[in-house]
């Protein structure tokens, strides 16, 4: 059944950083956006590098291994290679998760 689950404390993600966590056998990015706490699918969908371990700048995160980028919010494909380098455009964002703080503890919708 669907819900919300804690996945770390508020503090364990400080501004401008992001941390990788596993909820329900899913790797998941937590970032933090001046105190925003957004949450997306934590593997880049051109070959499966952790965007946890990739460049936070502003709103986008830039995969680590081939240079794609994404922006937090919406989960798009802002730069290729993820989704966009044969035939049409085919936007193969990022699977977003919405996210709610409790008191010290952040939790995502899965």
């Amino acid at each position: 059944m669907p819900g919300f689950v804690r996945v770390c404390s508020v503090n364990d993600v400080p501004p401008g950083t992001v941390k990788a966590v596993r909820v329900e056998n899913r790797e998941v990015a937590v970032f933090n956006l001046n105190g925003r706490f957004y949450a997306a699918q934590d593997t880049c969908p051109h070959e499966g590098a952790p965007l946890s371990s990739g460049s936070l700048e502003g709103e986008n995160i830039t995969c680590s291994w081939h240079g794609a980028i994404f922006h937090v919010l919406s989960g798009r494909t802002l730069e290729p290679p993820a989704g966009e380098k044969m035939g049409p455009p085919v936007d193969r964002g990022l699977i977003c998760y919405a996210v709610r703080v409790v008191g010290p503890d952040l939790e995502i919708e899965i």
